[in-house]
């Protein structure tokens, strides 16, 4: 299905803060999801394929972050191959949209 938008949601916008919470729910068709920093710091959210997903904490000398993306403060970006929970480093956290579109 072509759009003349950049990026078309196709499901509703879904807060994650400090707790695992499920993105991709009641979504029509989804490639890629909008997320939005909604702190004026840096933070990071780690995604994972259930509930159990944990940590959000950024990688450091020698220790990787699996599943772990940082975003600049007040930033917004465009992802795909998110898994189907996300979980943010603080509770400010983020806004995420799945859709299709860059």
């Amino acid at each position: 299905m072509a759009s003349s938008f950049a990026f078309a949601p196709s499901g509703p916008t879904v807060f994650v803060g400090a707790t695992a919470t499920q993105i991709g729910q009641n979504v029509r068709v989804s490639n890629s999801y909008r997320v939005r920093n909604l702190s004026t710091s840096v933070q990071y959210f780690t995604t994972g394929a259930t509930s159990s997903v944990t940590s959000a904490s950024p990688p450091s000398a020698g220790v990787p972050a699996v599943a772990t993306i940082g975003m600049l403060p007040s930033s917004t970006e465009t992802f795909t191959g998110l898994g189907d929970f996300m979980i943010a480093s603080s509770a400010t956290g983020f806004e995420v949209t799945p859709g299709d579109g860059i």
